[in-house]
């Protein structure tokens, strides 16, 4: 207590910056977050599709996952080009993708199978194949090549449902918009 100062020392200084850095970081995500939220809630036609859409917040950003439902898939059986009705999801949610200043992250999953993989094209292949053509679907609709941080498929080793791999909604391409430390430190002035 004798020692106690009513001033902070630097290094606290330093910490309450960064750490009010790292919450107005948080609050432009959040909002974000909630225009690409309200962005598909004011989309009337998607009224049928949209609960072929699951956006959930967590650690590494921002996921907008297009999945299997209902027996409806979102592309063919061994396809990697989607039905008309997934093309038509991204090419709505495309604008708001386009306006946020956060890089993207396209992976492809698939569900596990008993089906053996045709020769030399398996479910790496489609996983990977499918989250390209999210891709350049969003490419085509202006989405610039700037804000594409990874394309990727992972096959079926991250199911959406662990306990039952096999489930359709496990069929799914992950959008993801990446929450990232700023690429310079924020009190840094040229």
């Amino acid at each position: 207590p004798s020692e106690a100062s009513a001033m902070p020392k630097p290094d606290d200084r330093s910490r309450e910056r960064e750490y009010g850095a790292r919450f107005k970081k948080d609050q432009k995500f959040a909002l974000a977050s909630a225009s690409l939220r309200q962005a598909l809630q004011d989309m009337p036609e998607l009224t049928e599709a949209s609960k072929h859409i699951m956006v959930e917040e967590t650690k590494q950003g921002l996921n907008i996952e297009i999945v299997d439902q209902d027996g409806r898939s979102m592309f063919p059986d061994g396809s990697k080009e989607p039905y008309e009705r997934t093309r038509r999801i991204l090419q709505k949610i495309a604008p708001a993708l386009k306006a946020m200043p956060y890089r993207i992250s396209i992976t492809g999953h698939t569900a596990a199978s008993n089906v053996p993989d045709k020769p030399g094209y398996g479910a790496w292949e489609l996983s990977a194949d499918r989250a390209n053509a999210v891709r350049s679907i969003l490419a085509a609709e202006g989405v610039p090549p700037g804000h594409i941080f990874e394309v990727a498929g992972k096959a079926d080793t991250d199911p959406l449902f662990p306990d039952n791999p096999y489930l359709s909604p496990n069929r799914r391409v992950t959008i993801t918009l990446m929450r990232e430390e700023p690429p310079v430190p924020p009190d840094l002035t040229p």
